[in-house]
């Protein structure tokens, strides 16, 4: 009986000791050495809208791997009332980020910071950068404690700040932007001039060769029985709304899509989309400049630009419209058609498709990049660039079937990493399917693609005639 009892009582301490076991056991697998520690903080939600004081929190998604992620680079884009900081990474991390108050002891300045969890810097990364522009000042990043990076912003006129990430590679991404200050055109101070920075080396804007640049002539005035919209009161007044509101349409971003190591979609015959791009973002310039535009350009020979650096190249230069051009893929030869695109969720499968194509993502990605754009959306000309997507394909559907049975694949709306954070009307044309025989070959035609330049020209001076028909320009 005593054996028995004795017996008993060990297989009861035993069972008892097993989920202890198995707790400790978890753990060391894991790694995580303090099974007591207080509840992660970075479960938090996020928020891209905070007051003074408050703390955003976004977590890295696990990892069974503890090893840190390494910054790699640090890259500065910067204008008058714009700033980007853009931090590579080489995996992802957990970031929390927070804007203090103003500091009265340094005039008023406000510091923006952004703590990256699980991460360390390269070598020769540097530490400091002096902005130019009326909202970021400085730029500083350091180790704040062991494991932890922190990027911190100073920024004085303030008016609204983002940040984000953007993957293959990983950034994460700081937009301030701030009160728009009026100064007449033509006056600018050299502290004015946009100016691109990175880790290395600075990456200058582009521009077309073309100065001196007039804006469009303006269009046919509207009006209507009984009422009269050319009084000397009723233009004073539209002139001053559509300034004010920022509706002028005098220069346009032209974005060929893809360059140097991103080649874009192969099709037909050895075509490379990055080629396809090119070629057309020059033509469209070039129509642009004749109507009277002024042209910018994230490109204008076969280089790698970053996807994050093209719409901070329009933010920075104030450009009144972004448009980038791109080449459709298919698995299926005869998937075929034009079709434009501009900022928001993505509803189809279609959708997601060429979203993820663009950003170089996995489809699966999409729903976490929507997740992004949710918080993002009150800051982006949606409806604005829905209409602008609306003028440019019908013009340049026009265009391309004067000689090409081209289908119409419509108007769309899907997240782009590229037309991410603009802050004007943006959009992205696709011209084509690269990978149909029948594109494909039209795409290799330079009066074929002429056309279709033209026909998105006419689209951006339809959209400016629409929006500054009240305004006397004259």
């Amino acid at each position: 009986m005593t054996r028995r009892l004795s017996l008993a009582v060990f297989l009861a301490f035993f069972v008892a000791c097993l989920p202890l076991a198995g707790s400790a056991q978890a753990a060391d697998a894991s790694g995580d050495k303090d099974a007591t520690a207080k509840p992660d903080a970075k479960k938090a939600g996020t928020d891209t809208n905070l007051k003074a004081g408050q703390q955003a929190k976004t977590p890295a998604k696990p990892s069974s791997s503890q090893k840190k992620a390494v910054v790699t680079d640090v890259q500065v884009y910067s204008g008058r009332d714009y700033s980007r900081i853009v931090v590579v990474l080489s995996g992802e991390a957990g970031r929390r980020w927070q804007l203090l108050p103003p500091d009265p002891k340094d005039g008023g300045v406000r510091r923006l910071y952004v703590d990256m969890d699980e991460t360390v810097v390269r070598a020769g990364v540097p530490s400091r950068f002096d902005v130019r522009g009326d909202v970021a000042r400085k730029v500083r990043l350091a180790p704040f404690k062991p494991g932890v990076t922190r990027l911190v912003v100073e920024v004085e006129n303030l008016k609204n700040q983002n940040v984000f990430v953007m993957e293959n590679p990983y950034r994460v991404i700081v937009d301030v932007q701030g009160e728009a200050s009026r100064k007449e055109p033509g006056k600018e101070s050299p502290k004015d001039q946009p100016k691109a920075q990175a880790g290395k080396a600075g990456i200058p804007l582009e521009k077309s060769g073309k100065k001196g640049s007039s804006p469009v002539v303006q269009g046919e005035k509207p009006g209507s029985p009984g009422v009269n919209l050319a009084t000397p009161e009723r233009k004073k007044m539209a002139k001053q709304l559509v300034e004010q509101l920022g509706l002028t349409v005098r220069t346009v971003m032209v974005d060929a899509g893809h360059g140097g190591r991103d080649s874009g979609a192969r099709g037909v015959g050895g075509l490379y989309e990055k080629n396809v791009t090119l070629e057309v973002a020059k033509l469209l310039g070039k129509h642009l400049e004749k109507m009277g535009f002024e042209v910018l350009y994230t490109r204008t020979t076969d280089k790698y630009v970053p996807l994050e650096m093209r719409t901070a190249m329009a933010n920075a230069r104030k450009a009144d419209l972004f448009v980038s051009v791109h080449c459709n893929a298919h698995g299926n030869p005869n998937s075929s058609g034009m079709e434009t695109y501009s900022l928001n969720l993505a509803s189809t499968p279609d959708e997601v498709r060429v979203a993820a194509r663009e950003n170089a993502v996995d489809p699966r990605r999409i729903s976490d990049m929507q997740k992004i754009l949710d918080e993002l959306m009150h800051a982006s000309k949606l409806t604005e660039s829905r209409e602008f997507a609306k003028s440019a394909h019908q013009t340049t559907l026009s265009q391309a079937r004067k000689s090409l049975n081209l289908r119409d694949r419509g108007v769309h709306e899907a997240p782009f990493y590229v037309l991410l954070g603009a802050k004007m009307p943006a959009i992205l044309v696709e011209i084509g399917y690269i990978t149909n025989p029948s594109e494909g070959a039209k795409l290799k035609d330079e009066k074929y693609l002429d056309g279709l330049a033209k026909g998105i020209a006419e689209g951006v001076k339809g959209y400016k005639e629409r929006i500054e028909r009240f305004a006397d320009k004259n």
